[in-house]
C-alpha cells in the first residue's frame, strides 16, 4: 500500500511517462549495487587493506565531486531523455570491460581505479539528471510522492544488489556481479528509449557557458534562504555519514569478520531499512524541517552505537535503522529543494544534494580510512557519528539565527 500516494498528494504512478522512468529506475539499480558490493569485496580479498578500498572509493567519486555540480547545469540545458540513455551505454561499458579483465585474469587494481573514475563521470551526470527527470514528469502536486518513488527505487537495489552480490560472488565469481549489472544497464536504456518527455521551454540564457551556468546556480542556492538551511543541513551528512561503501566493508571485515554471504547481509539491512522508510515516506507528504533535522541527528548517534557492536544481528539491526535515518533525511532534502526551485534550476539544485551526499564521498572515505588504518576501525565509524550530530547542531543553530522560515506550499514547518 505504501506505493500510493497518501495524506491527499496526488500519486506520480498515474503518469505513464513516470511508470517508465520508474521501472527503468527499478532493473538498473540492483545491477549498481551488486557492482558496489563486488568491487569492494575484491579490493579487501585481493589487498586486504582498508587504504586501498578507501582509494577506490575515493577515485569512483571524486569525478562527483569536482563535475557535478557542472553535470547540473548540463542537465538543465540539454535534453534529459537522450542524456540519460548515454550514461546508461557507457556505464554498460565500463562494467562490461571490469567483467572481461577479472575473467581472463588480467586484473589489476590500476584496472579498478581507472574505470571507478569512468563510472564516477557517469555518475556525476546521471545523480542530478535523475531527480530533474522526475520533476519534469509528474505535476508539482505529486512531486513529493514522485520523488519518494525514485528514492524507494535505489532502495529496492540496496536491499536485492548487495545480497545477490554475496550469492553471485559464492556460487559462479565476482565476473559474473559485474555482467549482470551490464545486462541491467542495457535493459535501463532500452526502457528509457519508450518514455515520451514533455516540452518543456529553453529558457532564456540557456545557452551561457557551463561555468557561467554553474555559477548562477550557486548564486541562487546562496540567496534562497530555505536552500541554503538545508543545503547547510546536508553537508556534514554527505561528507561523513553516506560513506557506505567504506563504512560496511570495514565493519564486516575487521569488526564482524564477516563471510561472503553476511557481507551481503549487513548491505541488505541498510537497505532493508531504506526501503522500510521509503515505503512510510511515499504516503507522508511533503518533507517538513523538524524530519529533515530528526532524522540527521538520529543518523549520527546510530553510526556511533554501531562502531561499539561486535554482534553480527546486532550490526543488521543497527544498520537497518541507519539506513531509515538516512533516506529519510536525503530524501527530504531532495524533495525539498525541487519543491523551491524553478524548472529551469532543478538539475543545477539537485546537482548540488549530489554533490554533498554523493560527490563529497572522497573526504569521508580518505579520513575514515585514515583513522581505521591508523588507530582503530570502531574509532573511525564512531568519528563519523560525532561529526554528524555536530553538523545537524550547527544547521540548527545557523537556520535559528537566520530565522529560517520554509513557505508551505514549498516546505512545510511542523
Amino acid at each position: 500500500m505504501g506505493l500510493f500516494a497518501g495524506n491527499g498528494q496526488a500519486s506520480a504512478l498515474a503518469h505513464p511517462p513516470f511508470r517508465r522512468f520508474f521501472a527503468a529506475s527499478l532493473v538498473s539499480m540492483p545491477g549498481n549495487w551488486m557492482q558496489i558490493t563486488a568491487q569492494a569485496w575484491l579490493v579487501l580479498t585481493v589487498h586486504d587493506s582498508p587504504m586501498a578500498l578507501a582509494w577506490m572509493t575515493t577515485l569512483q567519486f571524486l569525478p562527483i565531486l569536482l563535475f557535478t555540480l557542472m553535470g547540473g547545469a548540463l542537465a538543465d540545458r540539454l535534453a534529459r531523455r537522450p542524456l540519460m540513455i548515454a550514461t546508461q551505454l557507457v556505464g554498460a561499458a565500463q562494467t562490461l570491460a571490469l567483467a572481461l579483465l577479472v575473467a581472463t585474469g588480467h586484473f589489476e587494481l590500476w584496472h579498478l581505479y581507472g574505470l571507478a573514475v569512468i563510472l564516477g563521470f557517469v555518475n556525476a551526470i546521471d545523480g542530478p539528471l535523475r531527480q530533474a527527470m522526475i520533476a519534469d514528469l509528474v505535476p508539482r502536486e505529486a512531486l513529493a510522492h514522485g520523488m519518494s518513488l525514485g528514492a524507494l527505487s535505489q532502495n529496492v537495489g540496496r536491499v536485492i544488489g548487495p545480497g545477490l552480490a554475496g550469492l553471485v560472488i559464492a556460487w559462479a565469481g565476482v565476473p559474473a556481479a559485474f555482467a549482470i549489472n551490464c545486462v541491467t544497464y542495457l535493459v535501463c536504456a532500452a526502457l528509457l528509449t519508450t518514455i515520451r518527455m514533455p516540452v518543456i521551454a529553453v529558457p532564456a540564457g540557456a545557452r551561457v557557458s557551463l561555468v557561467r551556468a554553474t555559477r548562477d546556480g550557486l548564486r541562487y542556492a546562496m540567496t534562497s534562504h530555505p536552500v541554503r538551511f538545508v543545503l547547510v543541513a546536508t553537508a556534514f551528512i554527505g561528507v561523513f555519514g553516506q560513506n557506505f561503501t567504506t563504512m560496511i566493508p570495514l565493519v564486516a571485515t575487521y569488526l564482524l569478520d564477516a563471510s561472503p554471504a553476511e557481507f551481503g547481509l549487513l548491505n541488505s539491512a541498510l537497505g532493508g531499512g531504506s526501503l522500510c522508510a521509503i515505503l512510510v515516506l511515499a504516503r507522508s507528504g511533503a518533507p517538513t524541517v523538524r524530519r529533515i533535522l530528526l532524522s540527521g541527528l538520529s543518523f549520527g548517534v546510530l553510526l556511533m552505537i554501531i562502531a561499539q557492536s561486535g554482534e553480527m544481528w546486532l550490526s543488521c539491526a543497527l544498520f537497518a535503522v541507519v539506513g531509515a535515518s538516512a533516506v529519510i533525511f536525503s530524501t527530504s532534502v531532495q524533495t525539498a529543494l525541487q519543491l523551491v526551485a524553478p524548472p529551469d534550476l532543478r538539475g543545477r539544485v539537485a546537482a548540488m544534494v549530489t554533490f554533498l551526499i554523493v560527490g563529497t564521498s572522497p573526504i569521508g572515505a580518505l579520513m575514515t580510512g585514515g583513522i581505521a588504518q591508523n588507530v582503530s576501525v570502531s574509532a573511525a565509524i564512531a568519528t563519523n557519528g560525532v561529526l554528524c550530530v555536530l553538523g545537524i547542531a550547527i544547521a540548527l543553530w545557523i537556520g535559528a539565527k537566520q530565522a529560517v522560515i520554509f513557505e508551505p506550499e514549498r516546505v512545510s514547518a511542523e
